[in-house]
């Protein structure tokens, strides 16, 4: 198959036996983004395995110290 997606004739599929059917597949699986998505290194997910490497109590004492700096910061900007 040397065609793409934009190719307006071959938007229609048209099945002649099971090995049409597999290299069709094997078309679409070469040509899946999910693969290369997830080697970008999505900032959401490094986030995450951040979240999840570290100890439960280093997690809970950032989560204070920043709570405290934007209540800290709210009521100096409120005051002023």
């Amino acid at each position: 198959m040397n065609y793409t997606i934009f190719d307006a004739k071959e938007q229609s599929i048209y099945i002649e036996d099971i090995n049409d059917i597999k290299n069709k597949f094997d078309y679409i699986d070469r040509h899946n983004i999910v693969p290369s998505f997830r080697r970008t290194r999505d900032p959401i997910a490094l986030a995450f395995e951040h979240i999840d490497s570290c100890p439960l109590n280093k997690l809970a004492q950032e989560f204070v110290k920043d709570a405290l700096i934007g209540t800290i910061c709210f009521i100096s900007k409120a005051f002023k």
